[in-house]
């Protein structure tokens, strides 16, 4: 067969870029090879590692099992004891529930007090808002404050935490701002009771702890009065 020079270069360039292939292919595989060959040595050492640590762990294994033998027939004897107890607190539940209804009763019982007084007590507060700061410090500059002022303004220092001489009461009264924000956000809740007692039994019982005749002798005192008995109620 007769091959011309161009038919002849032609060939070599198509065996030249086939080679080039091949060579390329060769590579590839050759890298891919390495590469798994890599991967299987690394995962047989991690393996050889594995082993040995499997080897120290194998007697701590079988004490463990040992340890879980002793274990459960610990938790059936705590079984045995826990079913009797169990029947125990049913019969003690039932009492138990018993007593929360008689306590829910007395709950509600009190919720419904609270809520008839707190109107009273958010009246008050209303009234203590639109006092004139003049008329507090009328209070303050009473030399010889009347009796029911007095009787008033110990009554609402021992609420406050306060010692109940005039002059102490003169200088919590000369932050005006000060003592009508402490008596808007009183927190009755938190008024131990023994203090409330103290409060009912030595003022808000007496006859004339009345805000319509405290009132004759201070508006400002009138409303404290009002006060007092509304945090006693609430």
């Amino acid at each position: 067969m007769y091959t011309t020079p161009k038919s002849y270069l032609d060939l070599i360039k198509l065996y030249l870029n086939t080679l080039d292939l091949k060579r390329a292919e060769y590579n590839v595989n050759k890298n891919r090879l390495a590469i798994g060959l890599k991967k299987l040595n690394n995962t047989n050492q991690r393996i050889a590692e594995l082993k040995v640590i499997l080897t120290d762990l194998l007697p701590k294994i079988a004490q463990k099992n040992e340890e879980l033998k002793v274990a459960l027939v610990r938790v059936n004897a705590d079984k045995a004891i826990a079913n009797e107890k169990e029947r125990v607190v049913s019969a003690e539940a039932e009492i138990v529930n018993k007593k929360a209804a008689e306590a829910k009763a007395i709950s509600d019982d009190a919720e419904a007090d609270l809520n008839a007084a707190k109107p009273e007590l958010e009246q008050a507060e209303a009234a203590l808002k639109s006092l004139e700061k003049s008329a507090i410090v009328e209070i303050k500059s009473f030399p010889n404050p009347p009796k029911a002022v007095v009787m008033v303004m110990e009554a609402v220092m021992i609420l406050l935490g306060e010692k109940i001489e005039w002059k102490i009461v003169q200088g919590v009264l000369s932050d005006v701002g000060g003592f009508i924000t402490r008596l808007l956000t009183y927190d009755v809740s938190k008024t131990p009771e023994s203090v409330l007692a103290k409060v009912r039994k030595n003022y808000l019982a007496l006859p004339e702890f009345d805000p319509a005749d405290v009132g004759k002798k201070s508006m400002a005192a009138k409303t404290l009065c009002i006060w007092c008995l509304s945090v006693s109620k609430f």
